[in-house]
């Protein structure tokens, strides 16, 4: 099982403001503090038109991380390829991998706000479609490692027909993120098990390492306010289990219950016990001061990534 580090989102929030400036150097220490540790990867993520400059534009953020680094793998979690030009993305991934030894991962997703389709003038309802005829001009030529983000079995199973790898968002309970792996997994198979091997699967997992009680709230505290920032705004995807417009602290209280908090042997207790290639730790809370940030990154290198090297799938993850 491969260790990852997420989500870099490069944002200025009202919680915690920062220079855009800071925000994309923090980046790239970042980036390099976690191939010093010995993490495997770091993942970005996209969003449109939210005040805090969500990161609109992962490929040059991408680039950036990978030029300061010769081993770490960076990925997107996700691209919202609908929102894209598929073309563009998939001459420019594949550019990415020949300057950077193939250490880019293009992780996909539909996305789900209705004011990101809004504002490129895209109808919402053409999302599953414009996804499906993106993906299509990806397989042409393929440009690397591809993972496409879901939420529902269908996505999944989406997913498992064309034998591209899963990413698992990270607020589900154990039993749904089983249920859309099974989903992916008999999928591949009834397409005739499309490429080499089976594809992989990545997990995102709320976590943080935490030494005794007041630690432990803590990172739950900080887990629950990264969630309620965006609550109401339209975040929550359909289908998952978490309504996060309706019932805020209901949605709250299963998000800090998916959340792995504890002492690195607790936590790779817990995530062996998931089926996965790939595990991304979210980390990358508001909250949390830098100081807090790069002591859990330099812990989960040196303390979680030697448990968990034997655990999950046996397959290798490049």
């Amino acid at each position: 099982m491969k260790i990852g580090i997420g989500l870099w989102c490069l944002q200025s929030t009202a919680t915690a403001p920062r220079s855009f400036t800071q925000a994309y150097q923090d980046l790239l220490n970042d980036a390099q503090l976690a191939e010093e540790v010995g993490v495997h990867s770091l993942w970005l993520s996209e969003h449109h038109g939210y005040y805090d400059g969500y990161c609109p534009a992962l490929l040059p953020a991408a680039a950036a991380a990978l030029s300061v680094t010769t081993t770490l793998q960076v990925g997107t979690g996700v691209l919202l390829l609908p929102l894209q030009d598929p073309t563009r993305v998939r001459l420019a991934t594949a550019e990415l991998n020949a300057r950077f030894d193939n250490r880019f991962h293009l992780g996909t997703g539909m996305g789900y706000r209705p004011s990101e389709f809004d504002a490129m003038d895209l109808a919402m309802a053409d999302r599953v479609k414009r996804m499906n005829v993106g993906l299509d001009v990806l397989a042409v030529d393929p440009p690397g490692k591809l993972w496409v983000g879901v939420t529902s079995p269908a996505a999944a199973r989406r997913a498992g027909r064309r034998g591209l790898g899963l990413f698992i968002s990270g607020a589900f309970s154990k039993a749904v993120v089983d249920s859309l792996i099974a989903a992916h997994r008999e999928a591949w198979e009834e397409a005739d098990r499309p490429g080499v091997t089976q594809p992989p699967v990545g997990l995102l997992r709320n976590l943080w390492l935490a030494n005794g009680a007041v630690d432990h709230r803590q990172a739950l505290d900080w887990v629950r306010s990264s969630y309620l920032v965006y609550a109401g705004l339209g975040w929550g995807a359909n289908d998952t289990g978490v309504d996060f417009v309706a019932q805020v602290e209901q949605s709250m209280d299963e998000v800090e219950a998916s959340a792995i908090v504890g002492t690195a042997e607790q936590v790779a207790d817990e995530l062996s016990q998931y089926d996965v290639d790939l595990v991304v730790c979210r980390v990358g809370y508001d909250e949390p001061p830098r100081s807090a940030l790069t002591t859990v990154v330099e812990r989960i290198g040196t303390e979680l990534v030697p448990l968990l090297s034997d655990a999950g799938r046996t397959e290798v993850l490049a």
